[in-house]
């Protein structure tokens, strides 16, 4: 048994953390296979990327496994008062915490380059769009309905592309429109080169929303991180009492 009473608690809430951690680790290994077992349900939400869909179900495996491991390392760790799993557990959390601070600093610096980057997604996704479907969750439909927007700068991409082929006297997708059960309101004008009524749909391009909605959130998004830095900084220092309560037993 770990000796003093603060190694004792500090021993507790490290195992707590971790076993929650681990069941984190457990659903996002799960969630990731199971988009993967559903390529035909899920898929839409890529449009035709098949790839994009096991590159971004790959990602949330590797690192639901990453999570699990390292949680499972701090459960065992406290519950076995085992110090090596611990000096483990405290390397691969500080290694993950240098990791974020990094990413962070790399986000500010290329913020444009992350701007850029959505405009492409979006219009990789725009290429290959072809119709309208309510049922799907499609990602080009998800970000316009969401975001309130239309096109990936304005809704005059949608000109020439592969959904007005498809679509003939349509300019843009309904969920585009202000009033999606009004299946009028994507109407093209006559020749089709603009949308028959622009007061009917969202006008403000999509890649600019999205920023727009990052620049609104920052202290949000940058609280929730430096919480997550915050908690993981405490689990080493509990790890470090934990381990610190082995060795006063041992000389003891």
């Amino acid at each position: 048994m770990v000796a003093g009473c603060g190694a004792k608690i500090s021993k507790m809430i490290l195992f707590v953390f971790n076993f929650l951690l681990w069941l984190v680790g457990i659903v996002l290994i799960g969630l990731g296979g199971f988009v993967v077992a559903r390529p035909g349900t899920y898929g839409n939400f890529f449009g035709d990327s098949t790839n994009l869909l096991n590159v971004a179900s790959g990602v949330v495996i590797a690192v639901g496994c990453l999570v699990f491991l390292v949680a499972f390392a701090g459960c065992c760790g406290a519950m076995k008062e085992s110090a090596c799993l611990l000096k483990i557990y405290i390397a691969v959390v500080v290694v993950l915490v240098i990791l974020e601070i990094v990413g962070g600093i790399l986000a500010l610096v290329f913020r444009e380059n992350i701007e850029s980057t959505l405009a492409e997604v979006l219009s990789d996704q725009m290429a290959t769009y072809e119709k309208y479907d309510a049922s799907a969750n499609n990602l080009v439909d998800t970000v316009q309905k969401g975001f309130k927007c239309c096109g990936n700068s304005t809704y005059e991409s949608w000109r020439g592309s592969k959904f007005q082929l498809m679509n003939p006297g349509k300019f843009v997708p309904l969920s585009c429109c202000l009033d999606e059960k009004d299946t009028t309101c994507n109407n093209g004008n006559a020749l089709n080169t603009d949308i028959n009524d622009k007061a009917k749909i969202h006008n403000g391009g999509c890649t600019s929303q999205i920023v727009q909605f990052v620049k609104d959130n920052f202290l949000i998004i940058g609280a929730v991180a430096l919480g997550m830095v915050a908690a993981e900084i405490l689990a080493m220092i509990f790890a470090c009492c934990v381990i610190c309560g082995i060795k006063d037993d041992d000389y003891s």
